[in-house]
């Protein structure tokens, strides 16, 4: 009886693993996107200032690099209740088909499962053939907040991953085991790449892009969760099961390495470069809200102006939407090839005649001709400063010289983070430029916490193809790349508080991710770098 009541209550609290929400779950840190750590504190002016911000760690991945992929943006758990007592853990996905988990806190390896798949065909600079997909899995960036979900969803202790062949698997996130509680299902074509991950309420999306593996779209995993025994080592009461729809774009994927934003009703929101559907029509980096189960479209916006044309096998500039609260609504910001923002209402993306934006920026990076990678890329950071009236913060990286001057921070032509307020005129909010950061290559999207915005110079090549529109191969990518370096800027100016120097040895291709402090780096030669203030957790 003893062992039964134990058992019980291990099921009670997720399988024994007590999940408070995650601290940075997916790329861009939560399902809206919006990069923004709430409620940490670790990270400060003042620990930069007596420079306490160090190296914690670097650690090795056993993955093998499948063309330009390597390890998936980091993302946390910050406390997970297991057979090793309290832990937090650090998760990304390798290139060769495998889930990693190491301790956030001490760098130590956690655990490593490996997909029984080895990556298909010959990789390029655009399409690897390996795993794609930053893995994702339920919560929020809103720090220590005990159980559930921080409003989004109750938390099931897994993480997903997409492996080459397309199969979905969820992981325990406290063992990596893939197979005992939910069998993997076939959920994208074979060979696709996945861009990030998203899920809220037991659904898991995924977006195929630059037409890797057939048509582009967007995928949804609908999980019924397992029914477990009441006592260990028996077989489930009800395997899980999963219903796999798709919506397909007819053209390109959607941009940014996020794939989809989820907004506070459930509803997913998406940019699709080029394409045609049978709502919106033709696509001109057209907007599309999305229904959670169906995917069907319920509503749109396209810009007036019309959009650069993409060249087939050639990548594009594009970032993944953010939804914030402005008085009460979900509104989003989106950027256009055209090198603009936008700001949309998300009940009404572009109003009656479905063009009309809340608000449009001046052009903060002016598109090129020639591919040299002019545009605005990777994921948005935006946050209240609930020190100084709540005042909107929107900070977006480009490619390229900023179309404004660039101040006291120094020219920047290479690439930049560009920082706005969103302030409120005659009723409507608008985009006005604060400043330019120092000069950055290929800049991640940002991350801000505590006044701080953490800006990863990925130090990728900037360009997208030579100048006659051939590509790349990814030799001359690796060589034409350079390592990544992280800086700290205050969020307010721009200025550079702290840098990295030349501690990291490798260029980077993905996100950043961010938890508790600690900034985690994931660079091309299989190396995650942590961070952060040394403390006593």
């Amino acid at each position: 009886m003893r062992r039964k009541f134990l058992w019980s209550a291990c099921i009670a609290v997720t399988a024994c693993a007590s999940l408070w929400a995650a601290d940075w779950p997916s790329v861009g840190g939560n399902p809206q996107r919006d990069g923004w750590a709430r409620n940490d504190k670790y990270l400060s002016k003042d620990n930069i200032t007596k420079g306490q911000v160090k190296l914690l760690y670097k650690f090795k991945f056993p993955n093998t690099a499948v063309g330009l992929d390597a390890l998936s943006t980091p993302i946390d758990l910050t406390n997970l209740i297991g057979w090793a007592g309290f832990k937090e853990l650090l998760f990304v996905g390798g290139s060769s088909n495998a889930l990693y988990s190491i301790d956030s806190d001490l760098g130590e390896k956690y655990f490593e499962t490996k997909f029984d798949v080895k990556p298909s065909g010959t990789p390029t600079a655009l399409c690897s053939g390996g795993q794609t997909a930053s893995v994702v899995m339920p919560g929020n960036s809103m720090g220590r907040r005990g159980f559930g979900g921080g409003g989004f969803q109750r938390p099931q202790p897994y993480v997903w991953a997409v492996s080459s062949d397309g199969m979905l698997h969820a992981a325990r996130q406290q063992d990596g085991d893939a197979k005992k509680y939910i069998a993997p299902v076939q959920f994208v074509p074979a060979g696709s790449k996945v861009s990030g991950l998203n899920t809220n309420s037991n659904v898991i999306y995924a977006s195929t892009v630059d037409s890797c593996a057939g048509p582009n779209g967007l995928y949804a995993a609908t999980l019924t969760p397992p029914v477990l025994p009441d006592m260990p080592d028996m077989p489930l009461v009800k395997p899980a099961e999963y219903a796999v729809t798709s919506f397909m774009t007819n053209g390109s994927g959607f941009s940014g390495p996020g794939g989809v934003t989820i907004g506070s009703k459930g509803m997913l929101y998406g940019m699709i470069a080029e394409g045609k559907g049978n709502v919106a029509g033709e696509y001109n980096d057209t907007v599309v809200a999305l229904d959670p189960k169906t995917l069907e479209v319920k509503d749109y916006f396209t810009p007036s102006s019309k959009m650069p044309a993409l060249k087939k096998g050639v990548a594009a500039p594009g970032v993944t939407p953010a939804l914030f609260q402005w008085k009460g609504k979900d509104v989003l910001v989106a950027g256009g090839r055209d090198g603009k923002l936008y700001l949309l209402d998300g009940d009404s993306l572009g109003g009656s005649d479905h063009k009309t934006p809340l608000a449009v920026s001046d052009v903060v990076v002016a598109p090129d001709a020639d591919f040299g990678g002019n545009g605005i890329y990777g994921t948005f950071s935006t946050w209240e400063d609930e020190a100084n009236g709540n005042a909107r913060w929107l900070y977006a990286s480009i490619r390229g010289a900023a179309a404004a001057k660039t101040g006291a921070n120094g020219p920047a032509p290479t690439g930049s983070i560009v920082a706005f307020k969103i302030e409120e005129k005659d009723g409507k909010p608008t985009f006005v430029q604060q400043w330019v950061s120092r000069d950055l290559v290929s800049p991640a999207g940002p991350v801000i916490s505590n006044g701080l915005v953490m800006a990863l110079s990925t130090g990728e090549s900037p360009r997208l193809a030579k100048k006659d529109g051939s590509a790349y191969s990814v030799a001359e990518v690796e060589k034409a790349s350079k390592p990544a370096t992280l800086y700290i800027l205050d969020a307010a100016t721009g200025k550079q508080l702290w840098s990295s120097g030349t501690q990291i040895t490798s260029f980077s291709h993905v996100e950043l991710g961010y938890a508790n402090g600690r900034a985690y780096v994931s660079t091309h030669d299989n190396t995650v770098y942590a961070f952060g203030v040394p403390t006593e957790r």
